[in-house]
């Protein structure tokens, strides 16, 4: 019969932690959570504390059966956070900030300015989701920490509202933003002075104009909303999303005809709304849950190869967030990069379309911008497709900053001026992000959609969408 090893200090089996130091152990935690609640919190109090339901609400699992008391405090969450980079700050770091959460939701803590701004810091990018070794998804949390803290931020009311507004007749927001942009630049700025002291982070002022009208939806059949060839190959559905539909249609323009050249059949439903993410993002559950519902009835039962999202911010919401405001999301929600890169890698392949040699991808130099989503939200490696295409990828990864525009403008502006340094010597940065592209026009750079890139060199005969 085996005995077990014992360690002779302690004659207790190798391995095993006594009970005196499990105690030791959990007094060093407390201790440390003591002074990151105590020493990390500046500001004043917000002069509310929670309800009782948004403080149940913070402890309760997540769609992975994950709470904040699953966290190990190992840290390893840290080590890929962009605004921990910059802050070197604890309550900054996505650990900080679940502490910050435990804390506020068990009562040791109350609102106050300074955990606002560490909560409002986050990119929600999801880098710390996917390197928690317990499975946690920090980020789930941060939603749950705005939504609690919504009623006393009372300094983002205004844009809260206006997105709650504009979001659910995008044509009517944007128009609206295209207004007052117009109105600002007639009277010499003065006008939009007024506008960006009432809404932070200028979002009524994008870096470009919002088109009159949606780029590619008016190419649907009024009766229909699809368009394509009379003998289809396939089938496939479209979730334009508001940046690519409003604000950059040579994306959408570029996604629906290299689709229809591909012989597919493309479907857009009628009634789609907001992905909801910059409605969550500034804790409006409620309204983004009704707005996942409405997406999923119309897209989550259509009998089509894939629902294709020229966002991958869109195609991370609709697939994998959903579940957390809904139960379920749209399964077969795909990046058009990933869509691409399987129709491609077949074709070249065989002997298919090759590039036809007129674009600049050998003369000028371009640099790939990795959108966050893309890569931790849908898990996407870019690399076989900047390969097909010839686009330089860097070492470092890093973020834009777009995820915190709306929230704290000034961490966004200081990784934004990181990503003008690292692409100064490029022709054209391309990026599969619509948002990420807007956020670095800002910096001055040149930018490009992927899809763009695409239709250059494999489609440079494309059947134009049809319009109404």
């Amino acid at each position: 019969m085996k005995m077990k090893k014992t360690d002779p200090a302690t004659a207790r089996p190798a391995g095993e932690i006594s009970s005196g130091r499990l105690r030791a152990i959990a007094v060093l935690v407390r201790e440390f959570e003591r002074e990151v609640l105590g020493k990390l919190i500046e500001g004043n109090s917000m002069g509310k504390d929670l309800a009782p339901g948004a403080r149940r609400r913070l402890l309760e699992e997540d769609a992975a059966g994950l709470s904040l008391e699953n966290c190990a405090r190992c840290g390893s969450c840290k080590a890929r956070c962009p605004v921990y980079e910059i802050t070197k700050n604890e309550a900054f770091s996505p650990r900080g900030r679940l502490m910050l959460l435990k804390g506020l939701a068990e009562g040791r803590i109350s609102p106050a300015g300074g955990l606002l701004k560490r909560i409002s810091a986050c990119l929600l990018c999801g880098r710390c989701d996917v390197s928690c070794p317990v499975g946690i998804r920090p980020t789930e949390f941060i939603y749950r920490g705005r939504e609690a803290l919504r009623k006393l931020d009372t300094g983002r009311l205004m844009l809260r509202t206006a997105l709650r507004m504009g979001l659910r007749q995008p044509a009517f927001g944007l128009g609206a933003a295209r207004f007052l942009f117009l109105r600002g630049q007639s009277d010499g700025g003065k006008w939009n002075e007024f506008v960006k002291k009432v809404f932070p982070a200028d979002i009524a002022f994008p870096t470009r104009l919002p088109s009159p009208r949606p780029s590619f939806m008016p190419g649907r059949s009024r009766q229909t909303g699809v368009i394509g060839p009379r003998k289809p190959s396939g089938r496939v559905a479209v979730f334009a999303g508001c940046v690519a539909n409003y604000l950059v249609p040579e994306t959408g323009e570029a996604l629906v005809s290299m689709l229809v050249s591909m012989g597919y059949e493309v479907v857009m439903p009628r009634g789609e709304v907001c992905c909801g993410m910059p409605l969550r993002g500034l804790g409006l559950a409620r309204e983004a849950e009704r707005f996942a519902a409405k997406n999923i009835e119309l897209f989550g039962k259509l009998n089509v190869e894939a629902v294709v999202t020229p966002c991958p911010t869109c195609a991370d919401m609709i697939k994998n967030r959903y579940a957390e405001l809904t139960g379920g999301g749209i399964e077969k929600a795909m990046d058009s990069t990933e869509f691409f890169l399987r129709k491609l890698e077949g074709k070249v392949a065989g002997g298919g379309p090759e590039p036809d040699g007129h674009s600049d991808g050998g003369k000028q130099r371009l640099i790939w911008h990795e959108p966050c989503h893309l890569r931790y939200g849908l898990g996407f490696n870019a690399g076989p497709v900047l390969a097909l295409l010839d686009i330089e990828r860097p070492v470092e990864a890093g973020c834009c900053g777009l995820g915190a525009r709306l929230t704290d403008a000034e961490t966004s502006e200081e990784l934004l001026s990181g990503r003008v340094i690292a692409y100064k010597d490029a022709a054209r940065v391309v990026t599969a992000c619509p948002g990420c592209r807007m956020q670095l026009e800002r910096g001055g750079i040149k930018t490009a959609h992927i899809l763009e890139i695409i239709e250059e060199r494999f489609f440079p005969e494309t059947i134009p969408a049809p319009r109404d």
